[in-house]
């Protein structure tokens, strides 16, 4: 029988280190907690490749007493909670006190401070968790921490460390939520020498700006409002300003950058009626709530809460979101006054496309069958029980014997098997075996042929669409894609998620004959385009790629081409409605080879057959 060992700091402070310290950015996020805890109002941020050589943080706050260095680098040593009775009543954004003692055990690591009524400053510092003695040092109000070498000791870690310009993206993103959810702290943020980020501290439309951009704050709406007790202030996108993914939204919670499924569900339900498929709201919003009627201490992350009263939390969402959307006369109460953003009133909201009263049934249906049930259960204890359900049905089949992966495997062996049958039933063949004679076209879209016994209806526009796809895909496939320079090339902006998304798959883009480059941060240069996208809008074709970016995370050459085929030949292709010579009708006709069993790349057939039967039935000729 093995012995129960009570493991060391050191191991145990390098284990929780495994979810205290998943990648740099989580080091930045921890230290700037800190910062913003110790009630600092400028804050400068410096990485050196990716934040893997190193990450400085220095603040104005209230700093470190020389007699609590050595405390601060000991595991669940924090400042921000004394009694249990804290934990139900949560104010700062870090509170467990695993970040530094975390970070210390697998980095080498330099703490300097000075409070304000400190004459000198103090640092330690320490390697892998070992700590060094406090030395005297000189220092300004506040505290700077230096992180070096990060997992120079776990090369596990250090080998699952994504490329530096990837770890650079993923603190650039922190470093914005930081900016917008504290609007009144400035922030400077460098990397390799150059600010990427600076913010002033001088309110919520300065954030903005620096984040996203002057331009942004103009296609938004103000809101500063409060509902239930509940502070509603931010940006929410007018109704035409809207996003081909989820990255541009961000929610704060008593400054606590959150994704929580009951705010984006109202926000998501209040735009219902004025989104296209596949669009999505932009909005930066920031709640403020009392501390007791929200847990913060409930994802290992700290990436959602919970909240006391899911239906209060939606229910006011939604109705400040509703009525600044619809244009109510409440909504010029909601709507902050702006200098930069003037005469914004009620009168000038975008008319809605659809009547009130039709676009409010819409909404009723629309909540009646997806939210409402969900407004009114506690969402973490109905995913909680859904967990619990498959946990147990997987352990059951493990004490079975059941091989999990085998059987995940097989499964969807069975599904490709079903999804193949389905395609080639759907192929339907239909056999020529005499000459097919022409008799005309009917209402300027059907070429209708006979064989002497039966008739046979073709779509022209399905036919020749089916043609010139084929043209274009063998084109593709055989190498011969002739490509087209752009006179003027187009730069495409993205946020960080985006730009990391596409430089995952910038080979991808590239084999598919889109010339692509980094033009400087968050931004790519488009230079060479295949021929037959050379009059598509690139923005659009960009957005669409950039839909959903969870779904493509393994997009795949053709995912993305067959759609732009598609729509090429579609477009290119004789349109219903034509009326044909017969020259073009004979032409058709021979590059189909009677092949009348094709279906057009949106699956529609090109051709159906009615027989001689058929018809004699429909006269009562037989029975």
């Amino acid at each position: 029988m093995s012995k129960i060992n009570q493991l060391s700091s050191k191991i145990y402070n390098r284990i929780a280190a495994g979810e205290v310290v998943e990648r740099p950015f989580s080091v930045v996020k921890e230290l700037v907690e800190n910062s913003i805890d110790a009630g600092a109002d400028n804050i400068v941020i410096e990485i050196q490749n990716g934040g893997i050589s190193s990450i400085k943080i220095t603040d104005n706050g209230s700093g470190i007493e020389k007699s609590e260095l050595k405390k601060a680098l000991l595991p669940h040593a924090t400042s921000k909670i004394s009694t249990i009775k804290d934990l139900d009543n949560i104010t700062s954004l870090g509170f467990r006190g695993e970040a530094l003692a975390s970070i210390a055990s697998v980095s080498k690591i330099n703490i300097a401070s000075k409070p304000k009524d400190q004459e000198v400053g103090a640092q330690i510092s320490a390697e892998g968790g070992e700590m060094q003695e406090v030395t005297d040092c000189a220092a300004t109000d506040g505290t700077i921490i230096t992180v070096n070498n990060l997992f120079f000791n776990t090369p596990v870690r250090e080998k699952f460390l994504k490329s530096e310009r990837s770890e650079e993206s993923e603190i650039s993103s922190t470093v914005a939520k930081f900016i917008l959810g504290n609007p009144n702290i400035s922030f400077k943020y460098v990397a390799d020498n150059k600010v990427i980020y600076q913010s002033f501290g001088d309110g919520f439309e300065s954030a903005m700006a620096c984040i996203y951009g002057a331009d942004v704050i103009n296609e938004c709406f103000n809101i500063d409002t409060e509902k239930n007790g509940i502070k509603i202030r931010g940006y929410i996108g007018k109704h035409h300003f809207t996003k081909g993914n989820r990255t541009y939204q961000t929610t704060f919670i008593n400054g606590r950058y959150i994704i929580n499924q009951t705010v984006s569900a109202a926000i998501a339900n209040a735009y219902s009626s004025y989104l296209m498929k596949r669009q999505y709201p932009f909005y930066v919003l920031s709640l403020e709530l009392p501390s007791e009627i929200v847990d913060v201490n409930v994802h290992p992350n700290k990436l959602d809460v919970r909240f006391a009263n899911n239906q209060i939390i939606y229910s006011s969402i939604y109705s400040v979101v509703s009525k600044v959307l619809d244009g109510t006369s409440e909504a010029i109460n909601i709507v902050a006054k702006s200098q930069n953003i003037p005469n914004e009133t009620v009168n000038n909201y975008t008319t809605p496309k659809e009547p009130v009263a039709k676009k409010e049934t819409q909404k009723e249906e629309y909540e009646s069958q997806k939210w409402n049930q969900f407004v009114f259960c506690d969402v973490g204890k109905k995913a909680e029980k859904d967990y619990t359900t498959i946990e147990k049905q997987i352990e059951t089949k493990k004490q079975d014997g059941v091989d999990i992966f085998a059987e995940n495997k097989a499964f969807l062996e069975k599904l490709a098997k079903e999804k193949e049958d389905k395609i080639k039933q759907e192929q339907t063949t239909i056999t020529i075996e005499k000459e097919l004679k022409v008799i005309g076209q009917a209402l300027n879209t059907f070429l209708i042929l006979e064989d002497g016994q039966d008739l046979y209806f073709i779509d022209q526009h399905a036919a020749h669409e089916k043609l010139l796809f084929d043209k274009i895909n063998k084109a593709y496939s055989d190498g011969d894609m002739i490509k087209q320079p752009l006179l003027i090339p187009f730069v495409l902006n993205v946020n960080n998620e985006e730009y990391q998304f596409i430089l995952s798959k910038i080979n991808v883009i590239y084999d598919m004959g889109i010339e692509i480059s980094e033009f400087g941060r968050n931004a790519f240069k488009i230079s060479t385009v295949p021929a037959f996208l050379s009059d598509i809008n690139l923005q659009k074709f960009f957005n669409d790629i950039l839909n959903d970016l969870d779904v493509l995370k393994s997009l795949t050459l053709n995912d993305v081409l067959f759609e732009k085929l598609a729509q090429k030949a579609c477009k290119s292709a004789i349109k219903a409605g034509d009326k044909l010579s017969q020259i073009e009708i004979d032409t058709l006709l021979n590059e189909l080879k009677n092949n009348l069993g094709l279906k057009c790349p949106h699956g529609r057939p090109v051709a159906i057959k009615i027989t001689r039967t058929e018809i004699d039935k429909w006269f009562k000729r037989i029975v």
